[in-house]
């Protein structure tokens, strides 16, 4: 009887064992509420049934989350507590997913809010790119994590999760594709997978495009990005849209051939990166207003080129000084040659539509041809200095604007380089 018994007993330990084990495996936490009268809730939501109201400094045990809600047992009974009511452990709100983030992306609500897309990236990644993964993860229900910028099992779950909800192979992985379902665009592409590459892999499948600068758009910048994005200088979506990264991407091509890096495709720039000259070579003739900051465009000091619209002559100037108007000089003998052959062999205060070239731009302006006042350059066979005037130049005896300046200035935003 005695050995029965004894393996009786043992049963029932085993058995209350185990009827334990769950429990005891089981995560809990123990938490204080903070206010005095919070509703301990049947369901996680404000608008059902509660079980009582618990007073401040009632300890309670945390065993899971559901949205805003705590999942909490007390006094038998099992219910929910909004978590800002109740205060736990910093190491148990990271047990659970609820700790507080110090990153600037946690307080977004809308997908919008977190700028532009992140970079693709995957399960041991860092940074500002995996923060806006998480919250935006977060924001559609996928993340309860912290938001902390570490790419780990559980970033790796929810990118699982959403990529499943999208139809998208669950690689875990926030590719390209994932970031394009979640945030509706991606800041990264390659030749492979940017939809405006169009199965181009080779340069020599791209039309040369004309030279083109910051500002302008259409299809001569899209041939431009896509030859960069071939030789890995741009890694922006294709959007035929001369931008700030098209210029950093211009920049960094000019700096690895050894050429001004301005950030303009000029000519030199689009045969460097085509092997041949841009389409219609041209320059855009723009207008320069002279006391609207484009006094400041040209330096003293600078050497400039100007063109004849009348007759395509071209010579170097300097600009001496000037404030109302650009006051320049012939920069070399030579050059003051080819200005008197443009003024028919002799010097003359006539206004002539000329085109001003300078660090990559084009500006319509006039001249006078007569040599006057101050001279700088001894050896030009120039006895002074001529005036140049631009949009709203004026005069500097009378401080006007000379309508026969401005005449010939319409006249030059007509031509092109």
């Amino acid at each position: 009887m005695k050995p029965f018994r004894r393996i009786l007993a043992m049963i029932l330990m085993i058995a209350i064992f185990c009827s334990m084990m769950p429990l005891a495996l089981a995560a809990s936490y123990t938490g204080t509420i903070n206010e005095k009268d919070v509703f301990f809730r049947m369901k996680p939501n404000t608008s059902c049934m509660f079980h009582c109201r618990l007073n401040k400094n009632t300890k309670v045990t945390v065993t899971g989350v559901s949205g805003d809600f705590y999942k909490v047992t007390y006094d038998g009974k099992s219910g929910y507590v909004m978590q800002r009511f109740v205060t736990l452990s910093d190491s148990a709100k990271s047990a659970l997913g609820t700790a507080a983030s110090s990153s600037s992306f946690a307080s977004a609500t809308k997908i919008s809010q977190l700028g532009a897309a992140p970079k693709a990236t995957q399960k041991g990644s860092t940074g500002k790119d995996v923060e806006k993964l998480q919250q935006a993860l977060k924001i559609k229900g996928h993340y309860t994590g912290v938001v902390d910028g570490k790419y780990g099992n559980n970033t790796a779950n929810a990118v699982k999760a959403f990529q499943k909800s999208v139809g998208l192979s669950q690689t875990g992985k926030a590719d390209n594709a994932t970031i394009l379902k979640l945030f509706g665009s991606v800041s990264t592409t390659t030749v492979a997978n940017d939809p405006k590459m169009n199965g181009i892999t080779k340069i020599s499948q791209i039309t040369v495009p004309k030279t083109t600068r910051k500002g302008d758009s259409g299809k001569d910048v899209l041939a431009l990005q896509q030859a960069l994005k071939i030789k890995g200088y741009f890694t922006a979506p294709i959007d035929s849209k001369y931008g700030d990264k098209t210029v950093a991407a211009v920049k960094a091509f000019q700096k690895a051939k050894g050429l001004k890096q301005d950030g303009v495709a000029g000519n030199s720039t689009i045969k460097a990166l085509f092997g041949k000259n841009a389409a219609d070579y041209t320059y855009k003739t723009e207008r320069l207003d002279w006391f609207n900051g484009g006094s400041n465009i040209i330096p003293k000091g600078a050497v400039i080129t100007v063109k004849d619209v009348s007759t395509g002559k071209t010579f170097k100037v300097k600009r001496w000084s000037g404030a109302n108007h650009l006051d320049g000089e012939p920069l070399t003998a030579a050059d003051t040659a080819t200005m008197k052959q443009i003024y028919g062999g002799s010097w003359s205060w006539t206004r002539r539509a000329i085109l001003v070239m300078y660090n990559g731009h084009v500006y319509a302006a006039s001249m006078n041809g007569m040599p006057h006042g101050t001279t700088t350059i001894s050896n030009n066979n120039f006895n002074g200095h001529f005036c140049i005037h631009f949009y709203n130049s004026r005069t500097h005896e009378t401080n006007k604007v000379d309508s026969a300046h401005q005449s010939a200035v319409r006249r030059a935003m007509n031509a092109t380089w």
